[in-house]
């Protein structure tokens, strides 16, 4: 957990207007429509990274971030990754998400 950690933190130092990466390489998701879990709502910081990295081990392997300039914290999710917009706009409601993030052609959708 501790390589995932270090890995990730790195990953957003580098890209603080955000990013999604799969765990198990690494590598960013560079396509499909991101959705974050309601369990890993408002985590921020190394601690809330830590809660994030061990519910995305447990579920989809994928993690996003991204830098909140209004409080100045950096943003964990748990992610999962969608190809159906209607899919993952009916799964972001069920977690309770105000939006979400089409990677494809990096926009983010209100719900």
């Amino acid at each position: 957990m501790e390589r995932f950690k270090k890995a990730i933190l790195e990953i957003a130092k580098k890209n603080p207007d955000g990013f999604t990466v799969d765990l198990t390489t690494l590598k960013k998701v560079t396509g499909g429509i991101s959705v974050a879990y309601l369990e890993t709502q408002n985590c921020f910081g190394v601690e809330g990274l830590e809660k994030v990295l061990k519910h995305a081990v447990m579920h989809e392997k994928k993690v996003g971030g991204w830098k909140d300039d209004d409080n100045g914290y950096f943003y964990f999710d748990s992610v999962k990754i969608f190809t159906n917009l209607d899919e993952a706009m009916k799964f972001g409601r069920k977690n309770e998400q105000i939006a979400i993030f089409d990677i494809t052609n990096l926009r983010l959708i209100k719900l």
